[in-house]
This record gives structure tokens, sequence and C-alpha cells, in this order.
């Protein structure tokens, strides 16, 4: 069925479930959460998708993202204020944030860009019934 955009969606080959989640294929990381909804509701059939940086050279027309900032890394330091341990090596700790950032960024679908090459399709090597059952049991959910 076409999306309001008037594509009809690609269906992933069998057994290539994560072929519909949008990545960045400079990165090889996905978008998850919010950013992830946004991505696919644009209807393309190619998920990857480029930063700013990686696009704007191509004259590309990006979708805005935001991604969320809950905590950060941070040098310790010691009574004196000195930031090393007994060694003389900086102590890095990750703390959280008092409050929250969000950042926003724009990412530029492959099908904008001209001369990318096609996406190449890599074999999935986890198993979705034995990651969906983990990810059940984790959850602490009473399923009857």
């Amino acid at each position: 069925m076409p999306c309001r955009c008037g594509r009809r969606p690609a269906l992933p080959f069998p057994g290539e479930a994560s072929s519909l989640i949008p990545i960045n294929p400079t990165t090889d990381k996905r978008y998850r959460g919010i950013n992830a909804i946004q991505l696919l509701s644009q209807g393309r059939i190619d998920q990857r998708w480029l930063t700013y940086k990686q696009a704007a050279a191509a004259g590309a027309h990006g979708t805005a993202i935001q991604y969320w900032k809950f905590s950060e890394e941070q040098t310790r330091t010691d009574e004196s204020g000195k930031p090393l341990d007994a060694q003389g090596q900086p102590v890095k700790a990750e703390v959280r944030l008092e409050r929250p950032r969000v950042f926003f960024a724009t990412v530029f679908n492959a099908e904008q860009i001209d001369g990318l090459p096609p996406m190449q399709r890599r074999e999935q090597t986890w198993d979705a019934v034995e990651r969906a059952e983990a990810i059940l049991l984790a959850s602490g959910a009473v399923i009857q």
C-alpha cells in the first residue's frame, strides 16, 4: 500500500528484518526512537540517511531529527584539584546531566544523493525470535 507520498515502501528480502531500519551508511549506526519513526514516515525505499555535512555538497534537502544527551564524560579531580589518579592518569567518569540537552540535526536520504553506490545488503547474523524472546524476558512482563 502506498504511503501519503505516493511511493510504495520496499519490502525486505526474507531474512533481512533490519533492511527497513534507517541507518547512517557512513557510521553504520541505526537511527533509534522517534528519529527512526520520523525517517520511516518519509516513505523512502532506501533507508540510508546522511548528516548535513555528509550530503550538503550534493545539494540535497534534508529531514530534521533530534537527539538527546542525558549524560557526559567528565574528568574527575583529586583533593588538590588535579585530574589524575595515583599513576598520573586522567580519570574519566560518566555523569548524569541535571538537565538533558537536546540537539537538532538535518539528515539526508540516500535517494537524494546523486552518485551514491547502491545499498549493499548484509546477511542477518542474529535470530529474530531469539532476540524477541530475550527482550520480553528482560522486560519482566507477565505474558499469558
